[in-house]
């Protein structure tokens, strides 16, 4: 019998880490394979990372430049291999129905496009290079992102009109990214959050909670740009200060020589600071459901998953008031635009049994309606299956 689905292309920038945009590529990825055969493009750099669970169905598709200087640099800047596949593919022109760029900006006059923008990657505005990990000591990243910016913004001009403009829907993972990325395009975007995989809400959760250790939690990916390790040193200056609070579970994947500094930093706090490293789902939340509160350094997180999934398991969580996190946090106390402030939050909130019952007494309603598994399924169908 004649396979009557039809064709689309699917681009990811790489495929060798394993983070929060790998794992929205792999969910859309295996979705719409129900609906489409699908050929997944995307630059080849090392492996695909061996967590990602893409369905064999799905063709996987390599591209690597035979120049030796692109390659360097697609390998190493993934807002260059971002270009180099805008270009590949409007080279090849291939008969898909539709193109999906799961991560970035993409052009065409051949194809139909929904683009997913969890950051735009060629602003020319040098303040939302923040968003990305840069820091305003990294002068030469700064200045390198800005060209490539420059270039990208020039050739778009210059080789893609807007006679598709129509063709191309645009879709963001928040508010604040929806209001960047219009700023920067003059073009209109839809939020669909990333609420796929998201654990069902613990519901009564409430009635137990004040059993939980106070014990916080550092849920997600370690690295640099999560501040991971100026989280350390704030728990210590914490635990210090206020004798009741319990530890502190660092959960995440982690590079080892990170990892080894992050060891090497808990020699005196080995038993209040725990790093479990990557767990499994069972492991993890076994220890979200029995800590009250969360901790997250990020700054311009562009959504914040882990913070949704530690909502989810009924904690309280602290985060940065900038980027899309304060999106997902029900009260004022749970933000924080300075360490002072989030001290004083905390202090407050851990000596006041009140205050922690008028928060998560909020968690129901907004949790169970807005960020759900199906909610992202639904939301997503509604553009793409039209």
């Amino acid at each position: 019998m004649r396979n009557s689905k039809k064709k689309i292309g699917i681009t990811f920038p790489q495929l060798h880490e394993f983070g929060g945009g790998e794992i929205f590529c792999e969910y859309v990825a295996n979705l719409l394979s129900k609906f489409y055969e699908i050929d997944l493009y995307f630059y080849k750099t090392d492996a695909i990372n061996k967590k990602l669970k893409i369905k064999q169905k799905i063709k996987l598709i390599p591209v690597k430049s035979k120049n030796a200087i692109i390659d360097y640099f697609c390998r190493r800047y993934i807002g260059v291999a971002q270009l180099y596949l805008i270009f590949f593919l409007n080279v090849k022109k291939f008969n898909y129905k539709f193109l999906f760029s799961t991560a970035g900006e993409f052009y065409s006059n051949h194809y139909k496009v929904y683009q997913y923008i969890h950051h735009p990657f060629y602003s020319l505005n040098l303040s939302h290079y923040m968003a990305l990990g840069v820091k305003k000591k990294d002068i030469i990243k700064i200045f390198l992102r800005f060209c490539l910016s420059i270039f990208a913004r020039i050739s778009f001009y210059l080789f893609f009109n807007n006679r598709n403009k129509l063709k191309r829907i645009s879709l963001t993972n928040s508010k604040w990214t929806k209001k960047r990325y219009e700023s920067i395009y003059n073009d209109k975007a839809h939020i669909i959050y990333p609420t796929f995989l998201i654990p069902e809400f613990i519901k009564g959760f409430q009635k137990n909670y004040e059993r939980r250790n106070n014990d916080f939690v550092i849920l997600g990916r370690v690295s640099k740009d999560k501040n991971t390790i100026i989280g350390i040193n704030f728990f210590k200056f914490l635990k210090k200060k206020i004798p009741q609070v319990g530890k502190l579970h660092i959960i995440g994947p982690c590079d080892q020589l990170l990892k080894r500094k992050i060891k090497s930093n808990l020699h005196s706090f080995k038993n209040v600071i725990i790093f479990h490293g990557y767990l499994s789902k069972k492991k993890r939340n076994k220890i979200l459901e029995n800590c009250k509160y969360g901790l997250h350094f990020a700054k311009f997180e562009h959504f914040g998953r882990a913070i949704l999934e530690m909502h989810k398991h009924g904690m309280i969580v602290f985060v940065h008031n900038s980027g899309g996190s304060s999106e997902i946090i029900v009260d004022e106390n749970q933000k924080y635009s300075s360490m002072t402030e989030l001290y004083y939050n905390i202090e407050k909130i851990v000596n006041k049994i009140k205050i922690r019952n008028k928060i998560i007494k909020k968690y129901d309603k907004k949790f169970l309606r807005n960020f759900t598994d199906n909610k992202f399924q639904k939301d997503l169908k509604k553009y793409i299956l039209n």
